[in-house]
């Protein structure tokens, strides 16, 4: 099976175009058929690495076949290609830019280049879709050097092409976050192609990483770099083992020699030497050609079978213990902050509240402290949810040096609610101020007490013994605060029981709702909070019933949506008039479209149909009656129509 692996970097300088020829050679070598692809119209340059080659430049390059495009749906790709002759069974091809032969004419060819034009309909879409699936039946493997940032070139490169992906990145937070905010925003784009496409594989990798001066630097770094791009291993790396462990196998290291020029590591420095770069190329090449599939060799038999083991034997552990129901704790703590603090809290927070939290409680303390944080699309990240629903108690910190963060804003408003459910103080706010700015920390939680740890940054505490006593006894006291609730909590739960009040319950998730709606503006990420909050609450309408009379009859749009989707779960004849008048313009869309799945529910499973069929006809009428029509509401209700008609056959 053939792929496209497209290698990419959010800043320029990470030496990717390098890594692409020293792969590209290790895969000829392996006997594959590699074609190279110089994307990076700009500024192209990959040929370079092969000057020591013979190379057969007759052909233009990429940019010609992209205009050629215009005028000629059959240009054949072979037509624009350059061989490299390495002295392997099969030779290199590559597709250079096109500026070799006329730099002068290229520089205004790929000015007057269009890529609005090139994809009108019916054009360039259908022509890369193509060349596409000629690459794949020609080739075994493709490698793009796709162009930095987020442009049209990339795009193409990053979402439309690719099978693989391999973001190349130095260690620094703006080319970190930059990798992981445009992966994710590429896996969404995918989503919304013509075409179907696989999710992206993606294997980060770090280069031009010095590990010998300043070791426990680096190791730090690899730390951060696991935390931050975790996700992107989920979907290929087996749970046995950790990305900090990958990421230190596949690190390209600095070495200055090849800073000048453009030269082969693989040839000139080889690829015995486990801390050269040819190493680490040759390892990639072989992942490459394996199709991720040979993992195993990939990691290292021994480790992988010794962590395998471990695994395997904790999952056992696990399943050979009573876990009671009503065990729900996940974590201790979990930490809700804007990506601007994230190295404020990775490096200076988290480990000083590590371990007074240690102390205090006397084990060591469960925190979720999530660096994956989901951008493209709105979509919510389950695993922030489940964590935020998985913990005790809430630590928010807040700062001047971003703007208000909808993620923040979706875990405060979850913690709320089970603040007002459990009756204890579980919200914690953290100012980190810096410079001369202020911050305002939201108004729901002005009657907290508020901890300003705007003073404590890494550098002040390193170069000052009495301002690292002063942040120590804060953070002391702070831990104190934080080891009541938790304890509070653990209390709690340990003599809870299953009757709880069912109406308490209903009435905190009434809140939810209508604490969201007032809170945060209308995205993906509010109407996917929506549904949890009616997932839950029709996991509380068995026995719920006799809070009917009181929720219908309220003015809470959140006890409504409880009466609504407690409909749903046990449909009631009484109450299909009333589900009819809370569809169309008399209720937002959400609760209306709830209210039609309710009527639904009931013409599929209600013996007396004719009141159903009426009440489903005067809904149809409120939705049609205001400027606002929901096609969503009207699409549920034409198919509890039909589902009367089908029950009538």
């Amino acid at each position: 099976m053939s792929s496209i692996v497209t290698f990419y970097s959010y800043k320029g300088g990470v030496g990717r175009s390098m890594s692409l020829a020293n792969i590209a050679f290790e895969l000829a070598k392996r006997n594959k058929k590699i074609l190279m692809v110089d994307w990076d119209l700009e500024a192209p340059g990959l040929e370079r690495y092969f000057n020591k080659f013979e190379i057969n430049r007759e052909a233009d390059g990429l940019l010609q076949l992209l205009m050629e495009f215009r005028n000629n749906t059959t240009a054949d790709y072979k037509n624009y290609l350059w061989t490299i002759h390495a002295g392997f069974s099969h030779p290199l091809h590559l597709m250079h830019s096109g500026r070799e032969k006329n730099p002068a004419k290229y520089s205004a060819d790929l000015e007057t280049f269009k890529w609005d034009d090139f994809f009108k309909p019916d054009g360039g879409g259908k022509h890369l879709e193509d060349l596409r699936n000629q690459w794949l039946k020609d080739y075994d493997l493709v490698l793009i050097d796709s162009r930095t940032g987020l442009s049209d070139s990339s795009g193409v490169c990053t979402i439309m092409l690719p099978d693989i992906i391999i973001p190349m990145f130095t260690a620094n937070y703006q080319s970190l976050f930059g990798i992981r905010d445009i992966m994710n925003f590429i896996q969404t784009a995918r989503q919304k192609l013509s075409v179907d496409r696989m999710a992206l594989t993606i294997l980060p990798v770090p280069s031009r990483f010095g590990t010998r001066v300043e070791f426990k630097e680096s190791q730090e770094w690899l730390d951060r770099i696991a935390d931050i791009l975790k996700d992107c291993f989920s979907d290929w790396l087996p749970k046995w083992i950790e990305p900090r462990y990958v990421l230190e196998q596949v690190k390209i290291p600095q070495v200055d020699y090849f800073s000048f020029g453009e030269k082969l590591a693989v040839v000139e420095q080889g690829t015995n030497d486990p801390e050269s770069m040819g190493f680490i190329y040759s390892k990639l090449a072989e992942f490459l050609a394996s199709e991720f599939s040979d993992i195993e060799n990939f990691i290292g038999h021994s480790y992988y079978n010794e962590q395998k083991a471990v695994y395997q034997k904790s999952k056992e552990a696990v399943a050979s213990k009573e876990i009671s129901a009503e065990k729900k704790y996940k974590y201790d703590v979990f930490i809700s902050y804007p990506r601007s603090a994230y190295p404020w809290v990775r490096e200076l927070m988290l480990p000083t509240l590590t371990e007074y939290l240690n102390d205090e409680l006397g084990y060591n303390p469960q925190i979720f402290f999530d660096a994956s944080e989901t951008l493209s699309g709105n979509d919510w990240n389950n695993s922030i949810k489940n964590a935020l629903e998985g913990s005790k108690v809430f630590i928010f910190v807040f700062t001047n040096l971003e703007s208000k963060s909808d993620y923040l804003n979706s875990e405060l408003l979850i913690a709320e609610t089970f603040q007002k459910t459990t009756k204890t103080n579980i919200l914690f706010p953290v100012v980190f101020v810096k410079g001369q700015g202020s911050f305002t920390i939201p108004a729901s939680m002005h009657h907290l007490q508020v901890t300003d740890l705007s003073p404590f940054t890494k550098e002040a505490i390193t170069g000052s013994t009495k301002l690292n006593a002063q942040f120590g006894n804060i953070i002391e006291g702070f831990v104190r605060t934080l080891a009541v609730s938790i304890r509070e909590i653990d209390n709690k739960d340990m003599h809870s029981n299953d009757n709880k009040d069912i109406k308490v319950e209903i009435e905190s998730l009434a809140y939810a709702y209508e604490n969201l709606r007032k809170q945060m503006s209308a995205s993906n990420t509010r109407t996917k909070l929506m549904q949890d909050i009616v997932e839950k609450l029709k996991t509380k309408a068995h026995g719920a019933e006799h809070l009917l009379p009181d929720l219908i009859s309220s003015s809470s749009p959140g006890k409504r949506l409880a009466a609504i989707t407690i409909l749903q779960e046990k449909p009631n004849p009484d109450y299909v008039d009333w589900l009819a008048e809370h569809v169309g313009d008399i209720e937002k869309p959400f609760i209306g479209y709830q209210a039609s799945i309710s009527l639904f529910t009931a013409a599929r499973s209600l013996n007396d149909k004719a009141p159903v069929s009426n009440a489903i006809d005067k809904a149809l009428d409120n939705v049609k009656k205001f400027n606002y029509i929901d096609p969503n509401q009207i699409s549920v209700l034409e198919s509890a129509k039909a589902e009367l008609k089908f029950r009538d056959e």
